[in-house]
């Protein structure tokens, strides 16, 4: 064989064998990155969200029980301030989504009018599933999520 034909023999085979390097490395890299534990999952229920923050608060700034006693009572009473604020609030949001509807429904054609019902009733049961779910889960733990 030629020495042109050898070279460029040579050249494809070292660029296949970089590839397959680069390849393996890159591949070994994720594996260990994928395989290292993430940070603690964020908490579920409210009562997750409570020890974690005490935990943290001992931790990191060093409260003792009385504090972190202080502490729990204080996240509660504003959890139940922010429950205060969203049932207020939800007549205004519900008056602004039932207006948000009566202009889509105004502007669809009579034809299209029975799909977007058939549409929200579809939509509507599958937030329904949903709350349903989270609910289950709530139970299985024996707290109730922030917001509900």
């Amino acid at each position: 064989m030629p020495r042109t034909r050898l070279s460029a023999i040579f050249y494809l085979v070292l660029v296949f064998a970089s590839g397959i390097l680069v390849g393996v490395a890159s591949t070994r890299l994720y594996a260990v990155k994928a395989s290292v534990a993430p940070a603690a999952a964020a908490p579920r229920t409210m009562a997750e969200l409570t020890t974690r923050y005490a935990e943290q608060m001992r931790q990191k700034v060093g409260v003792n029980d009385e504090q972190v006693a202080a502490v729990t009572r204080i996240l509660a009473d504003t959890k139940k301030k922010y429950d205060d604020l969203r049932r207020e609030q939800r007549p205004m949001r519900d008056k602004i989504q039932q207006e948000q509807v009566d202009a889509i429904r105004a502007i669809l054609t009579d034809e299209q009018k029975p799909a977007y019902e058939a549409w929200r009733a579809e939509r509507k049961a599958q937030q329904a599933q949903k709350l349903n779910r989270s609910k289950t889960a709530e139970a299985a733990t024996g707290s109730t999520a922030p917001g509900k």
